[in-house]
C-alpha cells in the first residue's frame, strides 16, 4: 500500500441555540451578521457562552413581563430552548 498521507479536516465543535417551532422542530432561529453583511446562524465557541446568550435573553423577556411591556402570554418557556453541539 502507497504511503499517502491522508489530510483530515478538523472539525470544530461549535453550539447553537435551538427553538422548537411548530413548523420545522428544533431549529436554530438566531442570526448574527458576518464580515460580508451577511445573516448568518448564530454559533457558540463554548456550552457555557451559548447557555449566557439563553440566560440573558430569557431574563430580558422576564423583565420585559414584569414592566408589562410584554404580555405573560406572549413570553417563553425554557421548554422551547435548547442547546447543541455543532460541528463546523
Amino acid at each position: 500500500m502507497p504511503n499517502v498521507k491522508r489530510h483530515r479536516r478538523k472539525i470544530m465543535k461549535k453550539y447553537e441555540l435551538q427553538n422548537w417551532t411548530f413548523v420545522d422542530g428544533w431549529v436554530n432561529t438566531s442570526t448574527e451578521e458576518n464580515e460580508q453583511g451577511e445573516e448568518v446562524p448564530l454559533v457558540f465557541n463554548t456550552r457555557a457562552e451559548a447557555q449566557a446568550d439563553l440566560d440573558e435573553f430569557m431574563g430580558e423577556i422576564a423583565d420585559q413581563i414584569a414592566s408589562g411591556e410584554r404580555e405573560a402570554a406572549h413570553g417563553y418557556s425554557w421548554d422551547d430552548w435548547r442547546i447543541r453541539e455543532v460541528a463546523m
